[in-house]
């Protein structure tokens, strides 16, 4: 970016920054360079503009110069940055987890909206990934306990990381399952979430080089086309939720009928929502 004694304003590290991310594919290379630029500044973004012609120490330099190229080898912002903002809270992201998409965000928007603010009862949160839909309920939901569920037990040493610094782990437990029926103890609890892996064979070949070198497959991708994972947790949720109880689900663009389909078997007042994009993407359903 630059020579060592070299100075550089902060307008020129951003546009130098956009322009070697642009070149080397990256899909969003001016937001991705006030992210990094901001982050090493310990500014917001908006500031950056406010100040253009204000001069970048050489040490600062040096670190943006390293966040810059590791993000032209595609590797995540949110792992570069270290954490990523998820319903207000601070996530902390790396390998050992899938990293947080705004999407699930309006997943969980949409439990809040339906649920009581004073529940106080136990939420299932099945493959917890890093804790953040968990987090982001026990936190909007004070009164409330939570379980995580997960396979990984590297994803589940990333959830307690996030659920300690948010102040959430006395109210908070992390198990290391999947949710095959005969290993899911039923806990008859009263609201169950889950993002689970639903990205078909085809889908996965497509994805962006940041989702298949630096995302857990294990994560994203499901057999029946991505529909398995999402079989089993809504056969699960029958049996673990209390009648009236609350299954939130986020699922591909695909499996909108068959998810509609297969909670009509066991549940009642099902709703299919859409995301930011206007594609059906979440189901809430209550339990008969």
């Amino acid at each position: 970016m630059t020579k060592k004694g070299e100075f550089l304003t902060c307008l020129e590290v951003l546009n130098k920054s956009s322009e070697f991310l642009r070149a080397k594919g990256v899909a969003s290379p001016k937001c991705d360079s006030e992210w990094i630029v901001s982050s090493i500044l310990q500014k917001k973004r908006m500031e950056l503009y406010l100040y253009p012609d204000e001069i970048i120490g050489e040490k600062e330099l040096k670190e943006i110069r390293s966040f810059v190229v590791r993000r032209g080898k595609r590797e995540p912002l949110q792992h570069i940055l270290g954490n990523v903002n998820f319903a207000g809270l601070n996530i902390k992201c790396d390998k050992r987890a899938l990293i947080p998409r705004p999407e699930t965000e309006t997943l969980v928007e949409h439990i809040l909206q339906r649920i009581d603010p004073s529940y106080d009862g136990i939420i299932l949160d099945m493959g917890t990934g890093s804790g953040a839909i968990l987090a982001a309920l026990c936190f909007s939901l004070p009164s409330s306990s939570g379980i995580g569920i997960d396979y990984s037990q590297e994803a589940l040493s990333l959830a307690g990381e996030n659920l300690k610094a948010l102040s959430l782990l006395s109210r908070t437990q992390l198990r290391q399952l999947d949710w095959n029926i005969q290993k899911v103890k039923e806990e008859m609890v009263g609201l169950v979430v889950s993002n689970p892996p639903y990205l078909n064979a085809d889908e996965w070949k497509s994805a962006e080089t940041e989702v298949k070198e630096y995302d857990p497959k294990a994560a994203l991708v499901a057999e029946e086309k991505g529909f398995s994972e999402l079989r089993k947790i809504i056969g699960v949720s029958a049996k673990v939720l209390a009648s009236g109880g609350m299954l939130a689900l986020e699922f591909g663009v695909s499996h909108a009928d068959q998810i509609e389909e297969a909670l009509s078997l066991e549940f009642k007042e099902v709703e299919i929502l859409k995301d930011l994009s206007h594609y059906r993407r979440f189901s809430i359903a209550i339990k008969t």
